[in-house]
């Protein structure tokens, strides 16, 4: 368990952060819905593309082998914060890098600090399984991801143009990436 404190609302939470797997593909779901209907831009997806993933479908992109792994923040027993990693290929040649994904928080427990929690769990655990590199993409604009990564040492190193295409606009992907220290 983490204490997570809002000092400005005077609201306390014991965050539980463990991975998830198949298990949790009910309420990782759930979460993804939740977070998808507020910002479609930053999940990638419109909410209604959302609703057309079955839970068959999150049960097996869940059942992952290690070193892949998601990380989840619980608060009360709901998951409210993922992240994960995951080998970019199965050949030797590209097992120095992984690839971060699936990083969201809900809506009602942002700017509590359990997107960085989850996080630095998913870059801890890369670099402890012999990764040298993590990349990843953020769909702009979505200024407090781009923040969030840059502060825990991520770099951008490019920008895919019209990555996606929701709300009548194109949106840029930006390609961030962090090296082991």
């Amino acid at each position: 368990m983490q204490y997570i404190g809002n000092p400005d609302r005077k609201i306390e939470y014991m965050a539980d952060i463990h991975c998830i797997s198949a298990n949790d593909a009910e309420a990782f779901s759930a979460l993804r819905r939740e977070v998808t209907r507020e910002n479609p831009i930053a999940m990638g997806l419109t909410y209604e593309e959302e609703l057309t993933r079955t839970l068959d479908g999150f049960q097996a992109q869940l059942s992952f082998s290690q070193p892949n792994i998601m990380f989840g923040s619980f608060i009360e027993g709901e998951l409210v914060a993922t992240a994960a990693v995951g080998l970019t290929s199965r050949f030797p040649s590209s097992r120095h890098k992984m690839l971060m994904w699936g990083v969201f928080t809900s809506p009602r427990y942002r700017r509590r600090g359990l997107s960085r929690q989850v996080v630095e769990s998913a870059i801890q655990h890369a670099f402890s399984n012999g990764v040298h590199r993590i990349n990843l993409q953020v769909y702009v604009p979505n200024e407090p991801a781009i923040a969030l990564y840059k502060s825990v040492g991520f770099v951008e190193c490019g920008v895919e143009p019209e990555a996606i295409y929701i709300n009548d606009r194109y949106h840029d992907g930006v390609h961030m990436t962090l090296v082991e220290a």
